[in-house]
């Protein structure tokens, strides 16, 4: 898997400052980064003395706006707090945080946003490249699908105390096998559960969820269609909502016993704010959060029909992505933005959050169009084939 924990850049440090002192002047930086990764278990690159000469242009006076996914809400919310401590004089519009879809058709209709950030790595490429608003994306970071639970209900607490038993199991063991049987049976095949989902064609997690589902179904029955059809083949099982920050409001409510479009980007706050409620993890193979089961997710995909459209998805690992638009109103803001991530205040801020950081970011795209300041912190796919297979085919 991609880490980015072992990120040593102290004068990333020294940039960021020495771009915040100098904010609203034209400054010419040079700077060195030294920095291992690795890339996965028994892949490492060490760079040292990486010299970039980049001139950071005056910054516009137009508002620096934020819009991503609304699973980047925590993580987001946090690195821009950091930022207007750092730059006092520059003024950040409110982000707009909503399904990954929504944010796209957003900046198509506005041209307001200055860095996008989506939860997959096909609706910048299919939305944005396509409407020539930009030809890159970083994958930045990676998390991975879990399911929030409703304590204050039996089948809830049911679930949630299974889990708890299979913690103690030996993966891949009968019992941990047949743990996992009972937890999706309860989820999926009881009549009187229902579970709240996002959207699909407005929010990645919508279809992240049904490949989850579909995951289980191959992992735990041998059958990929058969959680599936439990739930979505049935009206009344689910409650479906434009995004995933929508649905804690169901299960405030009483709605919904379980939220299966979650990931631990969002389940890790929101479970703090909202009182009796929990999340549960999943096996790597069904969580679509580990690079290295990219194979196995590939085994199944997802169909989806919905007032008269019908898309098919491809069950990739829950890879963020950003890019910043040709038109950005303030791209030098968004540069320090980006900047801000891949310092060791954001890479510790994306894991508090649940987001594993990928570290060098992985870009997809036209790897020239990435600003010179951010290439000693990424790397095109063509330098990583193995990963080449969770971003669009061009």
């Amino acid at each position: 898997m991609v880490s980015g924990k072992i990120l040593a850049v102290a004068v990333m440090v020294a940039l960021v400052v020495g771009v915040a002192a100098g904010y609203g002047v034209a400054i010419a930086h040079t700077h060195a980064a030294t920095y291992t990764t690795t890339v996965t278990s028994t892949t490492t690159t060490t760079v040292t003395s990486t010299s970039v000469s980049a001139t950071t242009p005056t910054p516009s006076t137009q508002p620096f706006v934020v819009g991503a996914a609304g699973t980047l809400k925590f993580a987001f919310t946090d690195v821009l707090n950091v930022m207007k401590s750092m730059y006092p004089s520059l003024t950040i519009g409110q982000p707009y945080f909503k399904g990954s879809g929504e944010v796209a058709g957003y900046e198509l209709t506005t041209n307001q946003l200055s860095v996008i950030a989506s939860a997959d790595t096909t609706t910048i490429p299919s939305v944005l490249f396509t409407h020539n608003y930009t030809d890159y994306e970083i994958a930045f970071g990676i998390t991975q699908m879990v399911i929030i639970v409703n304590l204050n209900t039996t089948a809830g607490q049911e679930v949630y105390n299974l889990w708890k038993e299979a913690q103690g199991y030996v993966p891949l063991s009968a019992q941990w096998n047949d743990t996992w049987r009972r937890i999706f049976t309860i989820i999926a095949l009881n009549s009187s559960t229902i579970v709240g989902v996002s959207n699909p064609f407005t929010d990645p997690s919508g279809y992240q969820a049904m490949c989850m589902v579909k995951l289980a179904g191959l992992t735990f029955f041998n059958n990929a269609s058969y959680l599936f059809d439990a739930i979505y083949g049935h009206s009344g099982k689910y409650m479906m909502r434009n995004t995933e920050v929508d649905l804690l409001t169901l299960m405030s409510a009483g709605q919904v016993q379980f939220i299966l479009s979650a990931y631990t980007s969002n389940a890790i706050p929101q479970t703090r704010i909202y009182k009796g409620t929990a999340y549960i993890t999943l096996p790597p193979m069904v969580n679509l959060g580990n690079l290295s089961y990219v194979n196995y997710y590939h085994q199944v995909n997802v169909t989806w029909t919905e007032v008269g459209e019908t898309r098919t998805f491809i069950c990739n690992p829950v890879v963020y992505t950003a890019t910043i638009p040709y038109n950005a109103p303030n791209p030098t803001a968004a540069l320090y933005f980006l900047l801000l991530l891949y310092s060791p205040t954001g890479q510790r801020i994306l894991e508090e959050n649940g987001i594993q950081p990928i570290v060098p970011g992985i870009v997809y795209g036209n790897y020239g169009s990435v600003p010179a300041a951010l290439r000693p912190f990424t790397a095109p796919v063509s330098q990583y084939p193995q990963y080449a297979s969770i971003f669009p085919v061009r």
